[in-house]
């Protein structure tokens, strides 16, 4: 199906991908993880056609279809949804195609040909029942039937991204490459589109963050490590490839130990047979025996030539490279409890837009100063809306909202818009942190940005980059009221470890909205929401949800 020959890119100095090389075949289910950096997006756009390579090749079967879906990307035009899909999956062009060939009055051999292989791929597309075939795809990623007759301008972000998928997904394609598909999906949608890729004999390469999805989809884990630039691939499952770097990691880390602590044995052994050498050399003793001095320079000897032998031992000894450790990210945010009025209130809240476009409630929540509360609920029922207006960046429609005079927010939102993108990392943290400048550099060291990020523009940061840099900011701050919108979006594996490891520790308040099962499991919630028809209710578990 796929054959990707001694991949390399670099841009400028930097490498990327250093000699890349894999196949995989119909049906082939891979995950592809790494660090943020890693060059999984430029890995998948150099498969895709959209990016070149420097050197190396990339093979399809002859005629093999490939979909592409990049990170965060949503339908846009003028079209309703229904138009789009029919125009990115390809049956428009199909089908005219077709009814030009059909309306051709002299129909050559060649002809023939070209209308079989045209209505084979009307067919394949959904022919007469492509809308049917689409409405279906909508529903199952939550979306109603009449959404496919609305124009795309109307939609929410959530809804246009859904549309987006499901043009990939109405291709046909023999080979999906799909960068974090799952960041803007709800439950729901994280389910149906886990069956439909299950099922599906389509190959497919998988870049998410979702460790549940991809347990529950992939069957082969390839990893792009940052370090080398090169790639290692495993079989099974997403958590079966955790287990095996975990013991190959350990067992490198023995071997590295082993040879250290057998060199050094040796080293000291070769020095003990110079020394001894030496002083036999020049041993003379009391009483002038010469059998006694030559027995010792003998020895000596032999000394000297048992201590070469054992360096050149060492010098042919194979030496492992000290296994690669990297430092730990760590996000360590010491909630402000000093004081007592910490916590918001809502009564009676309707949230929404005054132009009517949206409303919700009215209902009634508390958040407490350590309360750690979840949101659920499907695409566009509000649950951005709502952390929005508890954060203040949109007002109530009605109600009252009442913040305890000590209260401190550390607001995280989707679209990290509460971010001033012509600003630089180090500046946005002097100004809106209080940090001192000589703190800068660490304080974004612990964050995994390197120096040369600090006077670096907020706007040429990735979205994950944008995550860390706010958590950042809310360590500075020590925030005590943490609102979390899909805070695991974007983040790298070890990223998202050290944002649950600092949830369960964390002695302020919580409420985070989140599609993440793995973490949503990991973090022990105290209640959750769902916010579904205007209305917020309490759910006795998040099982109760995923059963439903």
């Amino acid at each position: 199906m796929l054959k990707v020959k001694n991949i390399k890119k670099s841009y400028g100095e930097t490498t990327i991908l250093a000699g890349i090389s894999f196949a995989i075949e119909r049906g082939h289910k891979i995950a592809l993880v790494g660090e943020n950096g890693a060059g999984k997006t430029t890995l998948l756009k150099i498969i895709a056609g959209l990016v070149e390579q420097d050197a190396g090749l990339v093979e399809t079967v002859r005629g093999a279809r490939v979909g592409y879906l990049p990170q965060s990307f949503m339908a846009s035009g003028k079209e309703t949804a229904l138009e789009y899909l029919r125009k990115t999956s390809g049956i428009n062009e199909a089908e005219s195609f077709k009814n030009e060939l059909e309306t051709k009055k002299d129909f050559s051999k060649k002809d023939k040909v070209n209308y079989n292989e045209a209505l084979a791929d009307y067919k394949r597309l959904g022919g007469y029942s492509f809308e049917h075939k689409a409405k279906n795809i909508l529903v199952g990623l939550g979306l109603k039937v009449s959404d496919a007759d609305k124009n795309l301008a109307t939609l929410s972000s959530g809804q246009k991204s859904k549309i987006a998928l499901a043009g990939i997904l109405l291709k046909g394609a023999d080979l999906l490459l799909m960068d974090e598909p799952t960041n803007n999906l709800d439950i729901p949608a994280l389910i149906w589109l886990e069956d439909f890729i299950k099922n599906s004999m389509a190959a497919c390469i998988m870049v998410s963050h979702d460790r549940r999805f991809l347990d529950n989809t992939m069957n082969k884990v390839m990893e792009l490590n940052k370090q080398t630039r090169t790639i290692n691939i495993t079989g099974g499952t997403y958590s079966n490839y955790l287990i095996t770097m975990f013991k190959k990691t350990a067992r490198e880390k023995e071997q590295y130990r082993l040879q250290k602590e057998e060199i050094s044995r040796l080293n000291d052994l070769a020095a003990r047979k110079r020394e001894a050498a030496k002083k036999g050399a020049k041993w003379i003793g009391t009483d002038n025996d010469k059998f006694l001095i030559g027995f010792k320079r003998n020895r000596a000897g032999k000394s000297m030539r048992t201590a070469k032998v054992i360096e050149k031992k060492i010098g042919r000894i194979d030496r492992l490279k000290r296994p690669f450790e990297k430092d730990p990210l760590e996000i360590k945010i010491e909630a402000d409890q000093s004081k007592t009025d910490i916590g918001i209130k809502l009564t009676k809240v309707e949230i929404g837009y005054k132009d009517g476009s949206f409303k919700a409630g009215p209902f009634s929540l508390e958040i407490k100063r350590d309360d750690k509360i979840g949101i659920m609920g499907n695409n566009g029922s509000g649950k951005s809306t709502l952390l929005k207006t508890i954060a203040g960046l949109l007002p109530a429609l009605s109600g009252e909202l009442i913040f305890g005079a000590d209260t401190k927010i550390g607001n995280l939102t989707q679209e990290h818009e509460n971010l001033p993108e012509r600003e630089s990392l180090g500046q946005f943290l002097i100004d809106k942190g209080g940090v001192k400048p000589q703190e800068v550099f660490p304080l974004l060291a612990q964050f995994g940005f390197k120096d040369n990020k600090v006077k670096e523009n907020i706007g040429a940061l990735s979205p994950g980059e944008k995550t860390r840099l706010l958590f950042a900011l809310f360590q500075t701050m020590s925030v005590n009221v943490l609102l979390l919108d899909e805070p695991t979006n974007h983040l790298d594996a070890d990223a998202i470890d050290a944002l649950e490891e600092m949830l369960t520790s964390y002695k302020g308040a919580v409420a985070l909205v989140s599609h993440d099962r793995y973490f949503l499991e990991k973090i022990n919630l105290d209640k959750t929401y769902i916010l579904s028809e205007g209305k917020l209710s309490v759910i006795p578990h998040l099982d109760h949800l995923l059963a439903s």
